[in-house]
């Protein structure tokens, strides 16, 4: 049914990019499998990389200029706001990370898993200039994207071109999946 109605698809994959990179979603879901899932079906229904690309890094993008604008907005009040309130640690972590290696670790944190979420809305709270805040944040979205949609998109290319072989690939594709997932799990806590 997906596969008839992209624009479907493009939206879920949009979804996933800003469930995996918005400050207080990202923290509990993992975007990465929804962005693998939709990124393989976004090939295998037909729209083109540079869509993908493009969709993943807006979500992205969004979600992080978003949680950095909250983390501004509230500022020196983040640690009385939920789940922060309840998980100081979370927060104190991404001030240690933010004040170890301030910018770069704003293009750093996009690349780690627990930090990922967490990065924008401690730099947006830290009060760090906007413009290099959404500088960086571009920047490494550009990388970002392609690391996050690449695989799955490619697989799912394969997967749609080689029909015969499903079984052999589904199995491939299912190990993928998992590996990503446990991997995913393993780097959160």
């Amino acid at each position: 049914m997906l596969q008839q109605n992209p624009q479907w698809i493009a939206w879920v994959l949009f979804i996933a990019a800003f469930i995996e990179s918005f400050a207080i979603i990202g923290i509990f879901v993992p975007g990465v499998v929804l962005i693998a899932i939709a990124s393989g079906m976004a090939a295998s229904a037909e729209i083109h990389i540079i869509q993908v690309l493009i969709i993943t890094f807006l979500g992205s993008c969004i979600a992080d200029i978003s949680s950095y604008a909250i983390g501004r907005k509230l500022s020196r009040k983040i640690d009385r706001v939920w789940p922060f309130i309840s998980h100081p640690d979370w927060l104190l972590k991404g001030k240690e990370f933010f004040k170890s290696y301030g910018i770069l670790g704003v293009f750093i944190g996009r690349f780690i898993g627990p930090i990922r979420p967490v990065m924008p809305i401690t730099a947006g709270s830290m009060r760090m200039n906007a413009k290099h805040f959404i500088g960086i944040d571009l920047l490494s979205g550009m990388i970002w994207a392609p690391l996050y949609t690449f695989p799955a998109y490619f697989a799912g290319k394969i997967v749609s071109e080689n029909i015969s072989n499903l079984p052999l690939i589904s199995g491939l594709l299912l190990v993928a999946i998992l590996v990503i997932v446990i991997l995913t799990k393993y780097y959160k806590k």
